[in-house]
């Protein structure tokens, strides 16, 4: 069966276009585990002998609603997922969304409570160092948005992080060149279940999963086509 790589923001009760209600995320959390599926990380998604239902919880961005409101549900649940992180603005804002005209201010993780993240078995990967947008900057300038968080979490967290998510979904050829020789995957926002053989490391599609999602249409997005017939 393709592989679901879910894509989540924000997991709270405000009304905005990256917030998912968390009674919605609790629904669809459980709705998997009562259909046998078993989240794994981005390194097992070729695992051809593998026969069972898998999926992977992913986050962009690092809002702190996701430790308070995502984290106990995945706990409760024995469910694992990855949240991607801006370095330099761990404990501090989503800055990158300001110039919208819905606007919501959002706190992000800082890192204590990213470090608990790590230690309930979640998984932890860059989102560059500014959240800007790869395809319109200098080599120089793409290189150190996409390789200083790999410094940032040694240093701060002693971890080694192997997994990238381009911001705003923008990246061009130099830029997955340079993700290459730093990270094992990357992960996109082009639409589609994950196939074997389809698709690489470094232009992974996710299921992009908002407000808009209610039960019926998560069940279509997760055992149909309803995903990859979007794929771009």
């Amino acid at each position: 069966m393709p592989i679901p790589i879910l894509m989540y923001h924000s997991i709270n009760t405000e009304k905005n276009n990256v917030s998912l209600n968390i009674d919605n995320f609790r629904k669809q959390m459980f709705f998997l585990k009562k259909n046998n599926f078993q989240t794994i990380n981005l390194n097992q998604i070729n695992n051809k002998n593998s026969n069972k239902k898998n999926f992977i919880i992913t986050f962009d961005d690092g809002y702190e609603d996701v430790y308070l409101n995502a984290l106990p549900i995945l706990k409760e649940l024995n469910f694992s997922a990855i949240c991607y992180f801006v370095t330099n603005s761990i404990g501090k804002y989503n800055f990158w969304d300001e110039n919208k005209s819905n606007y919501k201010k959002m706190k992000l993780m800082n890192l204590t409570q990213i470090k608990s993240w790590i230690n309930e078995g979640m998984q932890v990967g860059a989102h560059t160092s500014n959240h800007i947008n790869l395809s319109n900057c200098e080599y120089n300038q793409k290189k150190n948005e996409i390789i200083d968080p790999i410094f940032f979490f040694k240093k701060n967290l002693s971890i080694d992080i192997e997994n990238f998510s381009y911001p705003f979904g923008k990246f061009d050829s130099q830029t997955t060149n340079i993700v290459k020789d730093y990270y094992k995957t990357a992960v996109t926002t082009q639409r589609s279940r994950y196939k074997f053989n389809k698709f690489n490391f470094y232009n992974i599609p996710r299921v992009p999963i908002n407000n808009s999602t209610n039960l019926l249409k998560f069940w279509l997005k997760i055992y149909t086509p309803y995903e990859d017939i979007k794929f771009r």
